[in-house]
Protein backbone atom coordinates (compact mmCIF):
# COMPACT_ATOMS: atom_id res chain seq x y z
CA UNK A 1 0.00 0.00 0.00
CA UNK A 2 1.76 3.44 -1.37
CA UNK A 3 -0.98 5.99 -0.33
CA UNK A 4 -1.48 9.38 -1.94
CA UNK A 5 -3.13 12.32 -0.15
CA UNK A 6 -5.97 14.82 -1.30
CA UNK A 7 -8.29 17.37 -0.30
CA UNK A 8 -12.06 17.63 -1.11
CA UNK A 9 -15.24 19.11 0.13
CA UNK A 10 -15.48 22.93 0.86
CA UNK A 11 -12.04 24.42 2.86
CA UNK A 12 -12.71 26.82 5.95
CA UNK A 13 -12.49 30.46 4.78
CA UNK A 14 -9.68 32.82 5.91
CA UNK A 15 -10.62 35.13 8.63
CA UNK A 16 -10.90 38.13 6.44
CA UNK A 17 -13.32 36.67 3.91
CA UNK A 18 -15.44 35.66 7.17
CA UNK A 19 -15.52 39.27 7.92
CA UNK A 20 -15.75 40.24 4.28
CA UNK A 21 -19.26 37.98 3.62
CA UNK A 22 -20.19 39.27 6.80
CA UNK A 23 -19.85 42.76 5.88
CA UNK A 24 -21.18 42.27 2.50
CA UNK A 25 -24.54 40.92 3.98
CA UNK A 26 -24.54 43.85 5.92
CA UNK A 27 -24.32 45.61 2.62
CA UNK A 28 -21.17 47.75 3.91
CA UNK A 29 -18.75 45.77 1.65
CA UNK A 30 -19.33 45.45 -2.31
CA UNK A 31 -19.00 42.23 -3.82
CA UNK A 32 -16.16 42.91 -6.07
CA UNK A 33 -14.04 42.90 -2.89
CA UNK A 34 -15.62 39.69 -1.73
CA UNK A 35 -14.85 37.84 -5.00
CA UNK A 36 -11.26 39.34 -4.86
CA UNK A 37 -10.66 37.87 -1.30
CA UNK A 38 -11.80 34.53 -2.65
CA UNK A 39 -9.34 34.35 -5.44
CA UNK A 40 -6.36 35.32 -2.31
CA UNK A 41 -7.89 32.13 -0.45
CA UNK A 42 -8.08 29.89 -3.24
CA UNK A 43 -4.78 31.05 -4.39
CA UNK A 44 -3.29 30.25 -0.53
CA UNK A 45 -4.64 26.90 -0.94
CA UNK A 46 -3.53 26.56 -4.26
CA UNK A 47 0.16 27.04 -2.81
CA UNK A 48 -0.46 24.42 0.17
CA UNK A 49 -0.78 22.02 -1.95
CA UNK A 50 2.02 22.88 -4.02
CA UNK A 51 4.40 23.24 -1.47
CA UNK A 52 3.10 20.32 0.32
CA UNK A 53 3.48 17.89 -3.13
CA UNK A 54 -0.22 16.93 -3.62
CA UNK A 55 -1.04 15.69 -7.11
CA UNK A 56 -5.05 15.90 -7.24
CA UNK A 57 -6.11 19.55 -6.70
CA UNK A 58 -9.07 21.11 -4.66
CA UNK A 59 -9.85 24.47 -4.94
CA UNK A 60 -11.46 24.85 -1.31
CA UNK A 61 -14.78 26.12 -2.80
CA UNK A 62 -14.99 29.00 -1.01
CA UNK A 63 -17.20 30.75 -3.24
CA UNK A 64 -20.24 27.75 -2.38
CA UNK A 65 -22.61 29.05 0.39
CA UNK A 66 -23.22 24.90 1.46
CA UNK A 67 -22.73 21.97 0.05
CA UNK A 68 -25.84 21.54 -2.03
CA UNK A 69 -26.53 24.73 -3.77
CA UNK A 70 -24.07 24.55 -6.79
CA UNK A 71 -26.08 22.20 -7.79
CA UNK A 72 -29.42 23.56 -6.46
CA UNK A 73 -28.51 26.44 -8.49
CA UNK A 74 -27.71 24.36 -12.10
CA UNK A 75 -31.59 22.56 -12.01
CA UNK A 76 -34.61 23.43 -13.25
CA UNK A 77 -37.11 22.61 -11.08
CA UNK A 78 -35.72 23.22 -7.78
CA UNK A 79 -35.70 25.69 -5.69
CA UNK A 80 -34.53 26.88 -2.16
CA UNK A 81 -36.65 29.04 -0.19
CA UNK A 82 -36.01 30.32 3.52
CA UNK A 83 -35.58 27.05 5.32
CA UNK A 84 -31.97 26.09 6.94
CA UNK A 85 -31.43 22.68 8.44
CA UNK A 86 -28.36 21.61 10.14
CA UNK A 87 -25.96 19.70 8.16
CA UNK A 88 -25.61 16.86 10.38
CA UNK A 89 -24.39 17.03 13.72
CA UNK A 90 -22.17 20.19 12.84
CA UNK A 91 -22.63 23.95 13.95
CA UNK A 92 -23.07 24.64 10.18
CA UNK A 93 -26.19 24.40 8.25
CA UNK A 94 -27.79 24.64 4.49
CA UNK A 95 -30.48 25.44 2.43
CA UNK A 96 -33.55 22.73 2.55
CA UNK A 97 -33.42 22.09 -1.54
CA UNK A 98 -37.31 22.07 -2.62
CA UNK A 99 -38.36 19.74 -5.35
CA UNK A 100 -41.24 21.53 -6.97
CA UNK A 101 -41.39 20.01 -10.53
CA UNK A 102 -39.73 17.66 -13.33
CA UNK A 103 -36.06 17.93 -12.19
CA UNK A 104 -33.18 19.19 -15.83
CA UNK A 105 -30.17 20.58 -16.24
CA UNK A 106 -29.83 24.15 -17.66
CA UNK A 107 -26.82 26.11 -18.78
CA UNK A 108 -24.52 26.75 -16.03
CA UNK A 109 -20.78 28.01 -15.80
CA UNK A 110 -18.11 25.27 -14.86
CA UNK A 111 -16.43 28.18 -13.03
CA UNK A 112 -19.59 28.21 -10.73
CA UNK A 113 -17.99 24.46 -9.46
CA UNK A 114 -14.21 24.92 -10.29
CA UNK A 115 -11.43 28.24 -10.02
CA UNK A 116 -9.96 27.11 -13.42
CA UNK A 117 -8.40 29.70 -13.87
CA UNK A 118 -6.63 29.28 -10.44
CA UNK A 119 -5.65 25.74 -10.31
CA UNK A 120 -1.88 24.84 -12.02
CA UNK A 121 -2.57 23.10 -15.91
CA UNK A 122 -0.53 20.17 -14.94
CA UNK A 123 -2.16 18.71 -12.15
CA UNK A 124 -5.56 16.97 -12.00
CA UNK A 125 -8.48 18.53 -10.51
CA UNK A 126 -10.94 17.37 -8.43
CA UNK A 127 -14.75 18.21 -7.53
CA UNK A 128 -16.60 17.24 -4.53
CA UNK A 129 -20.50 17.14 -5.28
CA UNK A 130 -23.47 15.56 -2.56
CA UNK A 131 -23.56 12.14 -3.94
CA UNK A 132 -27.52 11.94 -5.27
CA UNK A 133 -28.79 10.04 -2.38
CA UNK A 134 -27.64 12.18 -0.07
CA UNK A 135 -28.76 15.23 -2.25
CA UNK A 136 -32.28 13.64 -2.29
CA UNK A 137 -32.62 12.54 1.18
CA UNK A 138 -31.56 16.00 2.25
CA UNK A 139 -34.41 17.75 0.06
CA UNK A 140 -37.71 18.47 0.68
CA UNK A 141 -40.08 16.38 -2.58
CA UNK A 142 -42.96 17.58 -3.64
CA UNK A 143 -43.34 16.76 -7.16
CA UNK A 144 -42.46 12.88 -7.48
CA UNK A 145 -44.51 10.28 -6.87
CA UNK A 146 -42.03 8.40 -4.65
CA UNK A 147 -38.09 8.73 -2.99
CA UNK A 148 -37.53 5.93 -5.73
CA UNK A 149 -38.32 8.32 -8.71
CA UNK A 150 -36.86 11.49 -7.24
CA UNK A 151 -33.17 9.26 -6.42
CA UNK A 152 -33.06 8.34 -10.51
CA UNK A 153 -34.19 12.02 -11.10
CA UNK A 154 -31.33 13.61 -9.28
CA UNK A 155 -28.92 11.08 -10.98
CA UNK A 156 -29.81 11.55 -13.73
CA UNK A 157 -29.11 15.41 -13.47
CA UNK A 158 -25.98 14.63 -11.79
CA UNK A 159 -24.84 12.89 -14.69
CA UNK A 160 -25.18 15.62 -17.26
CA UNK A 161 -23.47 18.18 -14.50
CA UNK A 162 -20.41 15.76 -13.88
CA UNK A 163 -20.24 15.27 -17.65
CA UNK A 164 -20.03 18.67 -18.25
CA UNK A 165 -17.26 19.23 -15.65
CA UNK A 166 -15.49 16.20 -17.59
CA UNK A 167 -15.79 17.91 -20.85
CA UNK A 168 -14.33 21.35 -19.09
CA UNK A 169 -11.55 19.56 -17.76
CA UNK A 170 -12.16 17.87 -14.19
CA UNK A 171 -10.60 14.73 -14.10
CA UNK A 172 -11.65 13.57 -10.70
CA UNK A 173 -15.06 13.28 -9.04
CA UNK A 174 -15.88 13.15 -5.39
CA UNK A 175 -19.55 11.67 -4.79
CA UNK A 176 -20.05 12.49 -0.87
CA UNK A 177 -23.09 10.00 0.78
CA UNK A 178 -23.02 10.34 4.20
CA UNK A 179 -26.87 9.53 4.12
CA UNK A 180 -25.82 6.42 3.58
CA UNK A 181 -24.26 6.05 6.99
CA UNK A 182 -25.80 8.33 9.14
CA UNK A 183 -29.64 8.19 10.00
CA UNK A 184 -30.56 9.80 13.52
CA UNK A 185 -32.97 11.81 10.88
CA UNK A 186 -34.76 8.39 9.56
CA UNK A 187 -36.70 6.10 12.23
CA UNK A 188 -35.46 2.97 10.10
CA UNK A 189 -32.07 1.42 8.99
CA UNK A 190 -31.20 1.88 5.47
CA UNK A 191 -32.87 -1.64 4.07
CA UNK A 192 -32.03 -3.77 1.45
CA UNK A 193 -34.60 -2.17 -1.54
CA UNK A 194 -33.21 1.32 -0.57
CA UNK A 195 -29.48 1.00 -0.46
CA UNK A 196 -29.87 -1.07 -4.07
CA UNK A 197 -31.33 1.90 -5.27
CA UNK A 198 -29.16 4.28 -3.82
CA UNK A 199 -26.01 1.77 -5.06
CA UNK A 200 -27.69 2.08 -9.09
CA UNK A 201 -28.33 6.10 -8.88
CA UNK A 202 -24.61 6.32 -7.78
CA UNK A 203 -23.54 3.90 -11.12
CA UNK A 204 -26.23 5.99 -13.02
CA UNK A 205 -24.40 9.14 -12.22
CA UNK A 206 -20.66 7.86 -13.15
CA UNK A 207 -22.10 5.69 -16.19
CA UNK A 208 -20.18 6.23 -19.22
CA UNK A 209 -17.76 9.07 -18.47
CA UNK A 210 -14.37 8.79 -18.56
CA UNK A 211 -12.93 10.30 -15.17
CA UNK A 212 -11.90 8.94 -11.98
CA UNK A 213 -14.70 8.67 -9.48
CA UNK A 214 -14.56 7.84 -5.84
CA UNK A 215 -17.62 7.52 -3.50
CA UNK A 216 -16.66 9.31 0.14
CA UNK A 217 -19.19 8.41 3.32
CA UNK A 218 -18.32 10.16 6.83
CA UNK A 219 -20.23 10.64 10.06
CA UNK A 220 -21.26 6.73 10.23
CA UNK A 221 -19.82 3.24 10.52
CA UNK A 222 -19.42 2.25 6.92
CA UNK A 223 -18.76 -1.42 7.98
CA UNK A 224 -21.86 -2.80 6.41
CA UNK A 225 -21.94 -1.21 3.00
CA UNK A 226 -18.67 -1.32 2.22
CA UNK A 227 -19.19 -4.57 0.31
CA UNK A 228 -21.79 -3.17 -1.82
CA UNK A 229 -19.51 0.06 -2.35
CA UNK A 230 -16.96 -1.83 -3.66
CA UNK A 231 -18.85 -3.15 -6.63
CA UNK A 232 -19.64 -0.06 -7.46
CA UNK A 233 -17.98 1.13 -10.89
CA UNK A 234 -15.45 3.65 -9.53
CA UNK A 235 -11.63 3.34 -8.75
CA UNK A 236 -12.13 4.78 -5.13
CA UNK A 237 -14.25 3.96 -1.61
CA UNK A 238 -13.88 6.25 1.15
CA UNK A 239 -14.74 6.13 4.85
CA UNK A 240 -14.31 7.82 8.35
CA UNK A 241 -12.25 6.01 10.51
CA UNK A 242 -13.42 8.14 13.17
CA UNK A 243 -16.79 6.43 13.05
CA UNK A 244 -15.54 2.90 11.54
CA UNK A 245 -14.60 -0.05 13.12
CA UNK A 246 -11.53 -1.30 10.82
CA UNK A 247 -10.85 -3.50 13.20
CA UNK A 248 -13.77 -5.75 11.80
CA UNK A 249 -13.04 -5.12 7.82
CA UNK A 250 -11.76 -7.63 5.70
CA UNK A 251 -11.48 -6.63 2.45
CA UNK A 252 -10.11 -7.87 -0.54
CA UNK A 253 -10.17 -5.52 -3.65
CA UNK A 254 -8.25 -4.07 -6.34
CA UNK A 255 -10.17 -0.59 -5.75
CA UNK A 256 -8.40 2.41 -3.75
CA UNK A 257 -9.63 3.14 -0.44
CA UNK A 258 -9.71 6.91 0.66
CA UNK A 259 -8.91 6.49 4.31
CA UNK A 260 -10.65 9.82 6.42
CA UNK A 261 -7.97 10.09 8.61
CA UNK A 262 -8.11 13.36 9.11
CA UNK A 263 -10.95 14.65 11.54
CA UNK A 264 -13.12 17.50 9.68
CA UNK A 265 -14.80 18.30 13.30
CA UNK A 266 -11.92 18.65 15.46
CA UNK A 267 -9.64 20.97 16.19
CA UNK A 268 -6.76 19.14 17.45
CA UNK A 269 -4.10 19.01 14.68
CA UNK A 270 -2.87 14.99 13.79
CA UNK A 271 0.23 14.19 13.89
CA UNK A 272 1.97 12.86 10.49
CA UNK A 273 3.18 9.53 12.47
CA UNK A 274 0.11 8.96 13.84
CA UNK A 275 -1.72 9.03 10.28
CA UNK A 276 0.74 6.60 9.25
CA UNK A 277 0.78 3.97 12.00
CA UNK A 278 -2.80 4.62 11.56
CA UNK A 279 -2.99 3.62 8.21
CA UNK A 280 -0.58 0.86 8.48
CA UNK A 281 -2.80 -0.49 10.47
CA UNK A 282 -5.79 -0.10 8.86
CA UNK A 283 -3.69 -1.94 5.85
CA UNK A 284 -3.54 -5.21 8.02
CA UNK A 285 -7.04 -5.61 7.28
CA UNK A 286 -7.10 -5.18 3.58
CA UNK A 287 -5.62 -7.11 0.86
CA UNK A 288 -5.01 -5.82 -2.62
CA UNK A 289 -6.56 -2.37 -2.83
CA UNK A 290 -4.13 1.21 -2.72
CA UNK A 291 -4.76 3.78 -0.24
CA UNK A 292 -5.57 7.69 -0.22
CA UNK A 293 -5.41 9.77 2.67
CA UNK A 294 -8.29 12.21 2.80
CA UNK A 295 -9.95 14.23 5.65
CA UNK A 296 -13.11 12.10 6.91
CA UNK A 297 -15.40 15.46 5.67
CA UNK A 298 -15.42 18.70 4.12
CA UNK A 299 -12.47 20.71 6.55
CA UNK A 300 -14.72 23.55 6.57
CA UNK A 301 -15.79 23.05 10.16
CA UNK A 302 -12.39 23.84 11.52
CA UNK A 303 -10.71 27.53 11.65
CA UNK A 304 -8.68 27.77 8.31
CA UNK A 305 -5.24 27.41 10.32
CA UNK A 306 -6.16 24.36 11.84
CA UNK A 307 -7.39 23.28 8.10
CA UNK A 308 -3.97 24.20 6.98
CA UNK A 309 -1.66 22.48 9.76
CA UNK A 310 -3.95 19.08 9.07
CA UNK A 311 -3.69 19.32 5.34
CA UNK A 312 -0.14 19.58 5.67
CA UNK A 313 0.32 16.71 7.93
CA UNK A 314 -2.18 14.55 5.54
CA UNK A 315 0.71 15.44 2.45
CA UNK A 316 3.70 14.76 5.28
CA UNK A 317 1.99 11.49 6.10
CA UNK A 318 1.80 10.11 2.95
CA UNK A 319 5.63 10.89 2.04
CA UNK A 320 6.82 9.40 5.30
CA UNK A 321 4.60 5.96 4.47
CA UNK A 322 6.43 5.84 1.04
CA UNK A 323 9.71 6.59 2.88
CA UNK A 324 8.88 3.71 4.97
CA UNK A 325 7.97 1.25 2.62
Amino acid sequence: MSPKAQLGGIYPRSEQLIELTRSYDRAKTDLDTVRKQVEQDTLALVSLQEDSGFETFSDGAFAWQDQLRPIVESLDGVTTGTRYDRWFDTNTFYKKPTIAGKIGVHAFEPKNFIRFDLLPRTKSWKVSLPGPYTFSELSENLHYANQSDLLSAVAAAEHEIIRRLKDAGVSRFQLSEPCLVYRPYREQALGKTELDNALAALQKAVDGIQAKFSVQTYFGDATSILPNLLKLPVDTVGFDLFETDYSKLNIETTKKLALGIIDGRESNAEDPKWIVETATRVSKHVIGGDAVLVPNSDLKFVPRKVADVKARALAEAARLFEEGR
